[in-house]
C-alpha cells in the first residue's frame, strides 16, 4: 500500500520513532496475548484487533459484546484494546504509516472527516451493501452525512448523542427555586445562575451556571444562537462577521464579567477568581467531578449522564431539560458528532472485520442488536431512530427527554471537512481567550475565520499534491 506524503509528513512531524516503538509494544502485542488467543488460533481462528476510543465502564459494556461474538462462532476472535481518545489521532496514524493497523477502529466522526483525505480508511459501502440493516434510511438524517462524503461511506456509526441542560435540585432548594421547575429561557438561566452562585471571601464555593463548563460547547452555542460558522457550498469558515455569533460570544463573556464593570449582566463574576475556581475541579469520571460535587448547580451535557451520575454520584438529586433557545431563535438540537466504526486501510484483515461489524450492527434472532445493547449499556443515543425508540429507552424518564429532543427537533452538528477537530481545538481557544479578556469577541471571530481557513487551504494543498 501506499501512503500519501501528507500522511507521511504528519505522522513524522507528529510522533517520530519513540511514539512508533511504544505504540508496537503497548497496542499491538504478539500474535497470541492471551491463552485464549492462542486457543483461537489453534483452532484456526483469524485474530483482528479491535481499538476502541473508550475507556472504563464504557469499554468494559464494549469487551462484554465481544466476548458474546468471540462466542457465538468459531471463525473470527476479536482483541480488544482500550486505547481511549487521547492521542487516538496520532497513534491510528503512526499504526498505519508503520504498516501495522488494527482492524477496527472506533473513533470520533470529526476525527474520521479529518484523515479520510489522507488515505486512512478503507470505504464501506460494499460492505454495507450485504447488510439490510445499514441503509442510509435506517439513521437519523443528520448522521449520515457525517459518514458518507467524497462519494464513499467511510464508517458505521455507533452511538450518537445530543445535549441538555442538567440542573442540581438540592442547590435548587438551597437558593428558594422549585426543584421541579429548569429555567426555559436563557434569560431564566442567566437569573437562576445569579441566584444559584455562591462567594466566599476569596472566590466561589458554587457557580450557578458557566456555557464553557463541563465541555466547551461553543460550536454548538453559535448554531443555537441562529450563527453560521461554516459554508458548505464554499467550503470556507464564514463566521467573521456573523451577528448572531457575536451576540452568542458577548453572551458567553457575561459570565465573567469583571465586577468594576457597569455591564448590565445579569451578575459579577471576577475571571481571575472563575479561573480558580475551575482548577479545583475534580476529575470528570469520579465523584469529584465539578456537577456532582457541588461545584456547578447547572450544566449542559450529554445522555451519558444517565449512567455516570448512578455510577459517581448515587446520592445526587438531579433533572434534565432541553436546553433554552435564545430569544429569536428556532428551538434545535445538536450534536457534535457520532462514534463510528472504521476500518483503517491496510488492516491485515478486512473481511474478517467486517464479519464482526455485521454481527454488532444486526439483530439476533427475535432480539434487539449488540449496537443497541451496547448504546443501551453505556446510555448513549443509538444511531437509529427505531433503536432510539425503544420502550427500554423511553422508559428512563430523564433518558427520554434526549431521546425526545432528537426525535422532534432539527438537529445541527459539527460540519464535515478536513479540519474539523482542528476547527474545534481553535474555537475554544480563542473562546478562552475572549472570555478572559485576552481578546475582543469581534477579534476572535475573525482570528477563528483566519486560522482555520489557512489550515484549510494548506491540508486542501497537501492532499492535491499527492493525488494520484
Amino acid at each position: 500500500m501506499e501512503f500519501t506524503p501528507f500522511l507521511r509528513t504528519y505522522v513524522k512531524w507528529l510522533v517520530g520513532a519513540a511514539l512508533v516503538a511504544a505504540v508496537y509494544a503497548v497496542l499491538w502485542p504478539r500474535e497470541a496475548a492471551t491463552p485464549a488467543e492462542q486457543e483461537a488460533l489453534a483452532e484456526g481462528r483469524t485474530l483482528i484487533v479491535y481499538w476502541d476510543r473508550h475507556s472504563g465502564h464504557e469499554h468494559e459494556a464494549r469487551r462484554a459484546l465481544i466476548d458474546e461474538f468471540n462466542r457465538s462462532q468459531d471463525e473470527v476472535y476479536v482483541r480488544a484494546v482500550p486505547v481511549g481518545y487521547n492521542a487516538l489521532m496520532e497513534k491510528l496514524l503512526t499504526s498505519i504509516s508503520g504498516g501495522a493497523p488494527p482492524d477496527i477502529c472506533a473513533l470520533d466522526g470529526t476525527i474520521m472527516a479529518q484523515l479520510v483525505g489522507q488515505g486512512c480508511f478503507t470505504p464501506l459501502e460494499d460492505f454495507m451493501a450485504r447488510c439490510p440493516y445499514l441503509e442510509q434510511e435506517d439513521f437519523f438524517e443528520y448522521v449520515w452525512p457525517m459518514v458518507a462524503f467524497d462519494g464513499h461511506v467511510w464508517g458505521i456509526p455507533t452511538t450518537t448523542d445530543t445535549y441538555c441542560l442538567l440542573w442540581n435540585k438540592n442547590a435548587f432548594r438551597k437558593a428558594g427555586l422549585d426543584p421541579e421547575r429548569p429555567p426555559r429561557t436563557l434569560e431564566e438561566l442567566e437569573e437562576y445562575a445569579a441566584r444559584l452562585t455562591i462567594r466566599t471571601e476569596t472566590g466561589f464555593e458554587q457557580i450557578g451556571f458557566l456555557p464553557w463548563q463541563p465541555w466547551d460547547l461553543t460550536h454548538m452555542w453559535g448554531l443555537l444562537f441562529g450563527g453560521t460558522w461554516y459554508d458548505d457550498s464554499t467550503g470556507q469558515m464564514v463566521c467573521a462577521d456573523d451577528p448572531a455569533l457575536l451576540r452568542m460570544l458577548r453572551w458567553q463573556r457575561s459570565f465573567a464579567i469583571d465586577p468594576k464593570s457597569t455591564s448590565n449582566a445579569p451578575y459579577a463574576m471576577d475571571p481571575e477568581k472563575i479561573m480558580s475556581f475551575q482548577k479545583g475541579f475534580g476529575d470528570y469520571m469520579s465523584a469529584n467531578n465539578q456537577f456532582y460535587a457541588g461545584k456547578l448547580a447547572m450544566i449542559t451535557e450529554g445522555e451519558w449522564q444517565v449512567t455516570f451520575i448512578p455510577k459517581y454520584a448515587p446520592e445526587l438529586d438531579w433533572g434534565v431539560a432541553p436546553i433554552p433557545a435564545p430569544a429569536g431563535a428556532k428551538p434545535r438540537a445538536y450534536s457534535s458528532t457520532c462514534v463510528v466504526d472504521c476500518v483503517p486501510q491496510g488492516c491485515r484483515h478486512p473481511e474478517a472485520a467486517w464479519a464482526f461489524l455485521e454481527w454488532f450492527n444486526s439483530p439476533r434472532p427475535g432480539g434487539t442488536s449488540p449496537a443497541s445493547d451496547y448504546n443501551y449499556a453505556i446510555h448513549n443515543i443509538p444511531p437509529r431512530p427505531e433503536e432510539a425508540a425503544q420502550e427500554r429507552f423511553a422508559a428512563d424518564p430523564e433518558f427520554k427527554v434526549f431521546v425526545e429532543i432528537l426525535m422532534e427537533r432539527e438537529t445541527v452538528s459539527s460540519p464535515v471537512m478536513p479540519a474539523a477537530q482542528f476547527m474545534a481545538d481553535v474555537i475554544e481557544r480563542q473562546r478562552e481567550r475572549m472570555v478572559f479578556r485576552k481578546t475582543t469577541p469581534e477579534q476572535a471571530l475573525r482570528d477563528i475565520q483566519r486560522t482555520v481557513n489557512d489550515q484549510l487551504a494548506r491540508v486542501r494543498k497537501l492532499l492535491e499534491r499527492s493525488a494520484p
